[in-house]
């Protein structure tokens, strides 16, 4: 089950759905791959009573505009308004509001959770301190009536997807690390996961903005989200907008995106946001596509794949991922399926009766492509980054205040700094990097 969360959330998820649903369309042609309603397609689609293909999904968002223009641009009925959880007024690009959902100021006597992964933080807030109001397509017909209960609202929509899939499903959060509400609700949500379906695989898409940035508080949300994504979650693929961006502006990339030079999502040729979005869509459909019919039919879900091939150390799970071509026209039909199958073969991967066993790579395809799910000593640069910018601001004392009023400490703040460092102290040792570097 996919849960779209946020702006970013929502458009990279109608481009990865419109994807998958060419490939099940492309795949059922063929007797030799998956046919129709196999066990992949069933992972990521269901069949509603009027016969139409529906998206596993759950389309969240604070604010209605973006989700409102992924439902108007369906033409192939992926999504239905059943499936939406929409708010009005959004989260102000604030990790404390989307994740508290209150303003601690406006609901005297109540104390405000200090906003930490469990173990280190206060006990749940009571339901009644849910604030702001709230309109769900799903809970009323009366557009003027404000709804309290969101959250609620949302993890029994998550509820209903999960009872009806075959046996317990993996989750994919797809959201993004610096607005309010991708890390703020993404976080509440990985929180919820985690305790309300202890067995199953939980995996983030997370995008992590760029060092310039879009928004000041950027990389206070990030610190606070990537903290709770390290507690929750099984593993983590992370998206990084400047290497997106610069990965736009090859023409080897470019030519790979469907669409692309046109302006889905706001962006243009050359590297504009629609083309961040499909080039992050792109590669999460070849590692949610399995490689052949046998591997789907194996029981080994994508998810579960990567969790314990690659993110199988609980210290090291934030991978990264991309996916490579083939033209047509070079690729021998016969010999490529092979190709891939001996290339993944010798790929290393984590035994759980080998502790000293490389935790490496996990390849998936469809072709004629190739994806790669990394765990690679990259991501150092990126924490050190991005917790360096906020612990700059804590010391400032800026944006403090934002946070606070929602009960986010700024030491909470600096206690999520610290245990990110000390994931990038694991993957030094892992990775035998120096300190320096």
């Amino acid at each position: 089950m996919i849960l779209q969360i946020g702006q970013c959330g929502n458009q990279v998820g109608q481009v990865l759905f419109e994807r998958l649903a060419a490939q099940c369309s492309s795949s059922s042609s063929s007797p030799s791959t998956l046919g129709p309603e196999s066990a992949a397609e069933r992972d990521m689609f269901r069949y509603g009573p009027d016969g139409r293909r529906r998206a596993r999904c759950l389309l969240v968002d604070t604010e209605p505009k973006v989700v409102n223009s992924v439902l108007a641009a369906d033409r192939e009925g992926l999504f239905s308004r059943q499936q939406c959880f929409l708010g009005q007024s959004g989260r102000g690009n604030n990790w404390a509001f989307g994740y508290n959902q209150l303003n601690s100021a406006a609901t005297p006597g109540s104390k405000a959770p200090s906003a930490l992964p469990r173990g280190t933080r206060a006990a749940a807030r009571p339901s009644s301190a849910l604030g702001p109001g709230w309109i769900s397509s799903t809970a009323t017909e009366d557009p003027s009536q404000a709804e309290f209960r969101i959250l609620d609202q949302v993890y029994d929509g998550i509820r209903r997807e999960a009872e009806e899939a075959d046996s317990c499903p993996s989750f994919l959060l797809i959201h993004s690390l610096a607005g309010g509400s991708g890390s703020g609700m993404g976080s509440r949500i990985a929180e919820h996961l985690r305790e309300a379906y202890p067995l199953a695989h939980v995996a983030a898409a997370s995008v992590a903005p760029r060092a310039a940035g879009d928004t000041p508080m950027q990389s206070l949300n990030s610190v606070m989200s990537l903290s709770f994504l390290q507690a929750y979650a099984d593993c983590v693929l992370l998206f990084s907008n400047q290497d997106l961006l610069d990965a736009c502006q090859r023409s080897s990339v470019a030519a790979l995106l469907p669409g692309g030079g046109g302006g889905g999502g706001g962006g243009g040729g050359g590297g504009g946001m629609g083309d961040i979005n499909r080039l992050v869509a792109h590669n999460l459909a070849g590692a949610l596509w399995p490689l052949d019919a046998a591997d789907a039919l194996s029981g080994v879900g994508r998810i579960r794949d990567t969790v314990c091939t690659v993110a199988a150390d609980p210290c090291t799970k934030l991978l990264e991922t991309w996916t490579v071509h083939c033209h047509p026209n070079t690729a021998v039909p016969a010999l490529w399926p092979d190709s891939l199958r001996s290339l993944a073969s010798l790929m290393p991967r984590a035994d759980a009766l080998r502790g000293n066993a490389p935790i490496t790579t996990a390849g998936a395809a469809a072709a004629p492509s190739l994806t790669a799910v990394c765990n690679r000593s990259s991501v150092i640069g990126l924490l050190g980054g991005t917790v360096q910018r906020a612990l700059a601001l804590c010391d400032a004392g800026a944006y403090l205040h934002w946070y606070e009023r929602h009960g986010c400490t700024g030491d909470a703040v600096r206690e999520a700094a610290h245990r990110l460092l000390d994931v990038a102290d694991c993957y030094r040792q892992l990775h035998r990097v120096p300190y320096d570097q």
